[in-house]
């Protein structure tokens, strides 16, 4: 588990598709050319759901995934229904107030909010793994019953009918991380099942959105598969480490809709040099260091020589600054925008694509 975390910051992600490309996003200006100067387009979120896996009104986990770009790359991020928010564990925000508090919590503890939500139970697994079952895989750790007796060793084949009371296993004096291990097995397992099953419907219900429509994107490309974790207290709860959290959650989700509106600045990313690929790399760079990218497109003309950070407010400044830092070169000045659709404009030189190349 630790060295799943350590690998968190060291993960390259390959393949990620040419956002300005896209045929994501709204054009907002003119030019229809996405490769022409002047084009910008709007943003769209990058597609996330929430899956609560419950029971009446007990929690038993909670899934994020995230489709960080569809059909080439996505997360699974995994967490514990005893996590702790402000308001209580997630388990009790479920008790309380169902999808509403489980999804508002997990905005508080990720930053972001989810485009989609779901509530699957022990049935739900079921019917969601028929077509594959049963599903095999090595866990590295055993699920232990209450009287010490081994219900599933760590060599596991799950029957439909299991998977829900699996994943809701815990063992006696289980830590709670531990057990999330045994999600991360199945999730694995599962996924390559349906990305080897050649039956239309592999997974039932929906393919426009759900799970239907994200574990079908997911295997159509690669994916990384974590648990969102942190301390185990003494009373077994789990409180997350919020910068790793951060850093993990901006390595997938590179356009979030943010959980409080109006806490990240607008940033509108503009290219200066007519290089698409360098659009994504810059994106990127921004979304790690918590840019929230709404507009994306190239500058009026090309042949920019140095980098530009502008916030159009005082109070961006100091985000600008942080995110001409990101991209390692540029120079961050106040100016005025006509209008109110972006608080930071970044155009991106040749003085960036000299910085990735190693060029004069």
């Amino acid at each position: 588990m630790l060295g799943l975390a350590a690998a968190v910051p060291l993960l390259v992600w390959l393949g990620w598709s040419a956002i300005s490309s896209s045929s994501d996003g709204t054009e907002v200006s003119a030019p229809v050319d996405p490769a022409g100067p002047g084009y910008e387009a709007f943003v769209d979120p990058t597609p996330t759901l929430l899956l609560i896996h419950a029971n009446g009104d007990r929690l038993h986990g909670v899934t994020l995934l995230a489709l960080t770009d569809p059909g080439v790359e996505g997360a699974v991020l995994i967490m514990a229904s005893e996590t702790r928010t402000s308001s209580g564990l997630l388990s009790d925000r479920w008790a309380e107030s169902g999808t509403t508090g489980v999804a508002d919590s997990v905005a508080e503890l990720l930053g972001i909010r989810t485009s989609e939500s779901q509530v699957v139970g022990d049935d739900g697994w079921a019917a969601l793994v028929a077509v594959v079952d049963p599903v095999a895989f090595i866990s590295p750790v055993p699920l232990v019953g209450p009287g010490g007796e081994t219900l599933f060793g760590n060599g596991v084949t799950l029957a439909a009918s299991d998977v829900g009371p699996y994943l809701a296993g815990r063992s006696p004096g289980e830590s709670p991380l531990v057990g999330l291990s045994r999600h991360v097995s199945f999730w694995q397992a599962w996924l390559w099942q349906v990305a080897e099953s050649t039956a239309p419907d592999v997974i039932p219900g929906e393919t426009d959105r759900g799970i239907g429509r994200f574990a079908r994107s997911l295997v159509a490309g690669e994916f990384l598969i974590a648990t969102v974790g942190g301390r185990v207290t003494d009373s077994g709860e789990v409180a997350l480490r919020p910068d790793t959290t951060a850093h993990l959650v901006r390595e997938v989700i590179p356009f979030p809709i943010s959980a409080a509106s109006g806490s990240l600045p607008r940033v509108r990313l503009l290219n200066g040099v007519g290089d698409l690929e360098l659009t994504t790399t810059a994106a990127r760079e921004l979304s790690r260091a918590g840019a929230q990218i709404t507009r994306i497109g190239n500058a009026a003309e090309f042949g920019w020589e140095t980098t530009k950070v502008a916030y159009h407010d005082v109070g961006f400044a100091a985000h600008a600054e942080a995110y001409r830092d990101a991209l390692g070169t540029g120079s961050v000045i106040a100016e005025e925008l006509p209008n109110a659709s972006a608080d930071i404009t970044v155009t991106f030189g040749a003085d960036f694509s000299h910085l990735l190349t190693g060029g004069g």
